[in-house]
C-alpha cells in the first residue's frame, strides 16, 4: 500500500500519560486509573451489615465474589447525597483486592498528563487523595486505589447475612419503582455467570458509544485516547485533501488529523455544533480523530449480546463488526477500528 497513513509519520515515542476514568460525585470530579477498574455496573440494592463503618454503605454480590462498596463522601468527610438509580458502581481491583465506589456520573475517559499533576501543597485528611489535575478548566482530584483499599475494614461476614439484599433508607431511593429496579439488578449481578477470561483486559467489554445523525454507534475502549469538544481545541481546515479528512487539531502540542466517518458509513453530514466531539483513538502507530456528533456513555457488553451476523457487503455496513439490540429497540452498531484504518483512501500520497 503506498503512500503515509493521512500523509502522517509515525508517531514519535509517547508521552509520559495515562488514561484515567473521571467520574462526578457531590458535584466535584475524581479520576481513577482506567486499568483499575475491572467493571462498571448500575447501582443495585445491597446488603447492609449494621456494624459496618460507616464508609461502608453494603456488600454487592457479584457473581458470587462479596464486595464492599463505599461512599466516598463519608471518607472525604463530605456530605453525602440522596443516590437515584442512575448512579454507578466503579468495581476497583489492585493487589489481587476489590472494592466497590458510588459514582454519580462517568464524566469521561482521557489520557492525562503526568506533568501537569500537582501534588497536595499541605497535608490534608483527606488521605486517599494524591494531588490536583487542572483539566479543560476544571480541577480533577486524583484517588489513591491503594488507599482506599486499605480504608476498608476486615468484618467477618455471616453467609446468611449476606443474602439478605435491603435497599439501606439513608441514601438509596425508596419510591416503589427505584426500589423494584435496585432489587432486580442486585438480583442479576448475583446471579449472572461468571465468564472465565483469563487475563483479558478490562477494555475488551467495554466500548464509548456515541451518534452520527440518528445513528447509535460504538468503538471499543482499548482504541481510545481521548474525547474531547471539538470547541476546546484549536481546529484548523485544511486545503486540498479528501473530503473525509475535516482538518487538524493541536491537542496539547500534538498535531492530529480528524476525519468524517459519515463519509465511509454513507450517513449524511450534519453541521458542528455545540456538542461535537472527536474522540482520539490508536491503533497500532496510528493516531487519528474522529467527529462524532455526541458522545454517550461507557457501555459494557458482552460478546454475547452482539450479533456478529452482519451483512458487510453494502458499503454502510462495511465496517460494522457487530449490533447490540438496546432496550428501546433501537440498534447500536460496534464499529471496526481495527477494518477501517486498512481502508486504502485513508492512504495518501506525499504529493497531496
Amino acid at each position: 500500500m503506498n503512500g503515509d497513513f493521512l500523509a502522517i509519520r509515525p508517531l514519535l515515542e509517547e508521552k509520559d500519560t495515562e488514561l484515567f476514568l473521571i467520574f462526578n460525585l457531590a458535584e466535584k470530579t475524581y479520576a481513577v486509573p482506567a486499568e483499575k477498574i475491572r467493571e462498571i455496573v448500575q447501582i443495585p440494592a445491597l446488603t447492609v451489615i449494621e456494624k459496618f463503618p460507616e464508609y461502608i454503605i453494603g456488600l454487592l454480590n457479584l457473581r458470587g465474589q462479596i464486595i464492599n462498596i463505599l461512599d466516598l463522601s463519608k471518607l472525604l468527610g463530605l456530605e453525602s447525597q440522596t443516590y437515584t438509580t442512575d448512579y454507578q458502581v466503579l468495581i476497583l481491583d489492585c493487589n489481587e483486592k476489590s472494592v466497590g465506589i458510588v459514582v454519580s456520573s462517568i464524566k469521561d475517559v482521557t489520557m492525562l498528563d503526568k506533568k501537569y499533576f500537582t501534588p497536595l501543597p499541605y497535608k490534608s485528611n483527606e488521605k486517599i487523595i494524591t494531588g490536583i489535575y487542572k483539566h479543560d478548566d476544571s480541577l480533577i482530584a486524583f484517588l489513591d486505589i491503594e488507599l482506599i483499599l486499605q480504608s476498608v475494614e476486615n468484618v467477618e461476614i455471616n453467609s446468611m447475612e449476606v443474602e439478605k439484599v435491603s435497599i439501606p433508607q439513608k441514601y438509596f431511593p425508596t419510591d416503589p419503582i427505584s426500589k423494584t429496579k435496585l432489587l432486580k439488578r442486585a438480583e442479576k449481578l448475583q446471579k449472572e455467570a461468571r465468564v472465565d477470561t483469563g487475563n483479558l483486559n478490562y477494555q475488551e467489554n467495554y466500548f464509548i458509544s456515541f451518534c452520527m445523525e440518528k445513528e447509535i454507534y460504538a468503538i471499543n475502549l482499548k482504541y481510545v485516547k481521548e474525547i474531547t469538544k471539538l470547541k476546546l481545541v484549536s481546529f484548523v481546515s485544511v486545503p486540498c485533501v479528501p473530503e473525509f479528512i475535516t482538518g487538524i487539531i493541536n491537542l496539547r502540542g500534538e498535531f492530529i488529523t480528524i476525519v468524517d466517518i459519515k463519509y465511509f458509513l454513507q450517513i449524511t453530514k450534519t453541521p458542528i455544533s455545540e456538542k461535537t466531539k472527536v474522540i482520539v483513538v490508536k491503533i497500532s502507530d496510528i493516531q487519528i480523530g474522529i467527529l462524532v456528533d455526541d458522545v454517550f456513555d461507557i457501555e459494557n457488553i458482552p460478546t454475547e449480546k452482539m450479533n456478529l451476523n452482519i451483512q458487510t457487503k453494502y458499503e454502510k455496513n462495511k465496517y460494522t463488526l457487530a449490533e447490540v439490540l438496546l432496550p428501546d429497540n433501537k440498534v447500536m452498531s460496534i464499529f471496526d477500528m481495527k477494518k477501517f484504518v486498512e481502508d486504502e483512501r485513508l492512504f495518501i500520497e506525499d504529493s497531496v
